[in-house]
């Protein structure tokens, strides 16, 4: 995680991050590798390279509000990877688990100068979002909601747990 991180680009940071990302502490990775499968979930998609392994996109889903089913997303993908499916097979994990895991409503909050994530969740679905508060000047709060049966069938708790699952592509 941590030489994907230092392998996105500058402005691939700031987007993901909404600011300057120079540094990758061990405090900030843990932070991005904790995922319970219940409160935090993270999926990251792998190619085999020349020097074995290595991750090209990342995605995420914070719970926010517990009793709202309300889930923060984040999603990333590496400069030399954008434009290859790689951010569509990867929104395609993160909605699917959202479901699994009865939440009611996913988002993100996207910087505004970013329209090239704003038309990509668009084409997936999500649309702006009123938030109170609203997000930082600058920021758009996108996102979906979900419809539940109307007696969900829950998944037992852990049922879905993965500490950080491999979305493994078929590129090379």
């Amino acid at each position: 995680m941590h030489e994907f991180l230092l392998r996105l680009s500058r402005a691939s940071r700031s987007s993901r991050f909404h600011g300057a990302v120079n540094d990758v502490s061990p405090s900030f990775l843990r932070r991005l590798v904790s995922a319970d499968g219940e409160r935090q979930a993270a999926w990251v998609a792998c190619v085999w390279g020349p020097n074995g392994e290595e991750i090209v996109g990342e995605a995420v889903w914070y719970v926010v509000e517990v009793e709202h089913g309300s889930a923060e997303f984040a999603i990333s993908v590496r400069d030399d990877w954008q434009g290859q499916g790689v951010a569509d097979q990867l929104m395609s994990m993160l909605v699917r688990a959202a479901r699994q895991a009865q939440l009611r409503q996913l988002y993100g909050d996207v910087m505004q100068s970013n329209a090239r994530m704003l038309a990509f969740l668009r084409r997936h679905g999500m649309e702006p979002l009123f938030s109170d508060p609203p997000p930082e000047p600058g920021v758009t709060r996108i996102g979906c909601s979900f419809e539940l049966p109307d007696a969900p069938e829950r998944v037992a708790p852990g049922g879905h747990r993965r500490w950080l699952a491999r979305l493994n592509l078929p590129w090379t």
